[in-house]
């Protein structure tokens, strides 16, 4: 089975430009204008810090979840806290300079100097608002070790995730592997069984201070509150029902899913909407849908135009009334939108 990871930089945006500057959309090798659907004239992007203002990817609330790392792909060589860049040196030390033209301190990571198991992106570090987190992914019993540090390097909490189960099976330990990174915010965390069938469990940790709440479900998707930085709740995979279940703010409500074991959601909230793509892992079938986010009622159904490839990703944001979906696929990506209230058709970049 195709292993899907999906990881969040979030890089904290103190300070958000109106909507108005932020109508600049980067799609491929062009700039969409959000306000026409039209390509974005070259003399409003040649200027770098006018495209800077412009930019919905960067501006915009919704810019974390387009700071993402594909952990089977490219991992971004640096990122920035307090203006300090910091990046992984090797498997037991990360580097950061006070200045981007200052040495670079090194600062080791793993006092016992463990052997990290080699997959790419199995090592990386994220810029959240309050200082930098490590993410290590180690072989055995230790599991995966989350590190975060402020802008001097200094610890401020050490945690260690178990992403393997081991079974007794005739007198020797049998690994079972289940848990995977999967999502997280400025605040926390998300590990999931998302591509097992042997364990249904997520592990959800605050990046404050390390502390973990256990779920005894796998998430297939998370509900980020509308301000973006937070969890307000998750898509469970119910295999047994052959549902997914929306579990927001206390609210719990199931829609039928007959394709359980395939499915990945991203969703976006708005007033009293949850606006949620189910996308399947082998197939590109993409499906759109608006609820209410109390009672799972459906409010409207959106027209998908389907690409060629199954997407790896998809990105949902909003401008203004405009609902956008951009999924990621081999070659090019394509970009839709839809009337956030009615869930009309608007544009598609695949026309």
């Amino acid at each position: 089975m195709r292993k899907f990871y999906i990881a969040f930089q979030l890089i904290f945006t103190v300070g958000v430009v109106s909507g108005q500057a932020q109508s600049l959309y980067k799609l491929n090798d062009t700039y969409i204008d959000l306000e026409t659907f039209t390509k974005a004239d070259a003399s409003a992007t040649s200027d770098s810090v006018a495209l800077a203002e412009k930019d919905f990817k960067k501006k915009s609330r919704f810019a974390a979840r387009f700071n993402v790392v594909d952990l089977m792909g490219e991992i971004p060589p640096v990122v920035y806290y307090m203006d300090r860049p910091f990046r992984v040196i090797d498997d037991n030390h990360i580097g950061y300079k006070v200045t981007p033209g200052s040495k670079e301190i090194k600062l080791q990571t793993n006092s016992e100097e463990e052997s990290i198991e080699k997959l790419p992106g199995s090592h990386f570090v994220l810029g959240l608002s309050d200082g930098i987190l490590n993410v290590q992914r180690f072989e055995g019993k230790l599991g995966y070790r989350v590190s975060k540090f402020d802008e001097w390097g200094k610890l401020k909490f050490k945690q260690n995730v178990q992403h393997t189960l081991y079974i007794d099976k005739d007198g020797s330990d049998f690994a079972v592997p289940y848990l995977s990174y999967f999502a997280h915010t400025d605040r926390f965390m998300v590990f999931t069984s998302l591509n097992t069938r042997t364990v249904h469990k997520t592990v959800v940790m605050d990046l404050k201070d390390g502390k973990l709440n256990n779920i005894e479900s796998t998430v297939c998707g998370v509900i980020r509150a509308e301000n973006e930085l937070s969890f307000k709740g998750y898509m469970l995979r119910d295999e047994t029902a052959k549902t997914l279940k929306f579990s927001i703010a206390g609210s719990m409500w199931a829609i039928k899913e007959p394709n359980i074991t395939k499915v990945v959601g991203e969703t976006l909230l708005n007033d009293s909407l949850i606006i949620f793509a189910r996308y399947y892992k082998g197939t590109p079938t993409v499906s759109l849908a608006a609820c209410n986010a109390k009672t799972g009622k459906v409010v409207w159904v959106g027209q998908v135009k389907q690409p060629a490839g199954a997407p790896d990703i998809l990105y949902m944001s909003a401008y203004k009334n405009k609902l956008l979906l951009e999924g990621v696929i081999p070659g090019k990506n394509f970009l839709e939108a839809f009337d956030i209230n009615t869930g009309k058709t608007l544009y598609c970049s695949l026309d």
